[in-house]
């Protein structure tokens, strides 16, 4: 888990003298250029390139050279006076910032014996992440807030929860955990990152679509409807044997940027897909979402959170790109007895592919539609 911010300059000067970029002489040369056009009278060296780049930790900048970088990559929207001169890397230290996190867990309510009962795999994932947060010494409050299932949705009803009014608030960082299956809370903070309507069929094949979708049992979603999930009927066209087995209830599925990944609903080990999302939201505070195809496939996507490295973009102001990651989940199953309950097992999480930013006006997008849902 990283302890300490990077160096901004590191990263930009790596990026640009990379594998296929270009080389320290020619980037000390472009520098030089632009300042001498700006008539900033600073300038830098190669040597001074190579130590930022590769010795970052034993280096001293001057304020001229700060200024050399500054003319250069202020143009690209890259300015020390537009971005923090280091980066945070990671989802936990910015979601450590808000003086407030609050964990949300899909509940399935039981009025008659006045309980709500949570998974047992969201509350291991909710004390996986509070491990991890421990080892950054901050002092936190953190609540827990149930997010009480129902289907089919009433958009007016919702509204008036506790956990709803959090969001809308939009001044705590917020962790939901599950898939939008799991949790109404999901569904609602994936479509507003995303920025596609809650709780609508996708429109797949067509028009705005989010790169990844949950397919579920049938006999597991009842009357449920999510932007983010798929049934048969959709997978046909393009899956018309998936979607055969889907409609059987053989088989559930998660397609990953167009390719399926299937998931039978019997066996001995399977291989199930999630997927980490986060946003740093216009006043700083942090939405992050863990999800997984069922509940074992969210805790191995849990355990992934302290292993992400890439920077969660900062947008001050307005609602940033959305940092996401695909993991994929290995679990099996284990001996079963009368009394034993769920024996499931994660045996390894890995992410699959490098971070992704969501980038398609996404602010722009999910203001619109968060106007018009509250409006609703």
């Amino acid at each position: 888990m990283p302890t300490k911010p990077a160096l901004r300059l590191s990263r930009l000067i790596a990026s640009e003298t990379g594998k296929d970029g270009i080389k320290l002489n020619r980037l000390t040369a472009l520098i030089n250029e632009a300042n001498r056009e700006a008539g900033t009278n600073c300038y830098v060296n190669r040597r001074m390139l190579a130590n930022i780049r590769d010795n970052p930790g034993k280096i001293g900048l001057t304020l001229n050279g700060l200024i050399a970088f500054n003319t250069y990559y202020r143009p690209r929207g890259l300015g020390l006076q537009q971005l923090p001169i280091l980066e945070t890397q990671g989802v936990l230290e910015p979601l450590m910032d808000a003086q407030r996190v609050v964990f949300m867990l899909g509940a399935r309510p039981r009025p008659e014996e006045r309980r709500n009962d949570i998974s047992l795999w969201d509350t291991k994932s909710q004390a996986e992440l509070l491990t991890q947060a421990s080892r950054l010494d901050v002092h936190r409050e953190f609540d827990i807030e149930p997010v009480l299932w129902r289907t089919p949705i009433d958009p007016a009803a919702i509204h008036r929860e506790r956990w709803h009014r959090i969001l809308e608030e939009d001044q705590a960082s917020v962790i939901s955990i599950g898939s939008p299956l799991a949790s109404l809370s999901s569904e609602v903070m994936l479509a507003r990152m995303f920025g596609v309507e809650q709780f609508k069929g996708p429109r797949f094949r067509s028009g705005r679509q989010v790169p990844f979708f949950f397919v579920w049992l049938p006999k597991s979603i009842q009357h449920f409807c999510s932007s983010f999930a798929l049934t048969w009927r959709e997978l046909h066209v393009e899956h018309a044997a998936l979607a055969t087995r889907v409609k059987r209830n053989q088989t559930a599925a998660f397609l990953l940027e167009g390719k399926p990944h299937v998931v039978p609903a019997e066996g001995k080990a399977w291989t199930m897909y999630g997927i980490i999302a986060a946003q740093r939201r216009a006043a700083g505070n942090v939405w992050l979402v863990v999800s997984g195809l069922t509940g074992p496939a969210t805790y191995g996507v849990t355990t992934m959170v302290k292993e992400i490295s890439a920077e969660l973009p900062w947008s001050k102001g307005k609602h940033s790109k959305v940092l996401w990651l695909p993991v994929k989940v290995k679990i099996k199953a284990g001996q079963t007895t009368p009394w034993s309950g769920d024996t499931r097992e994660v045996v390894e999480a890995v992410f699959d592919g490098e971070p992704r930013l969501w980038s398609e006006d996404t602010e722009l997008a999910s203001e619109k539609l968060a106007g018009k849902q509250s409006a609703g």
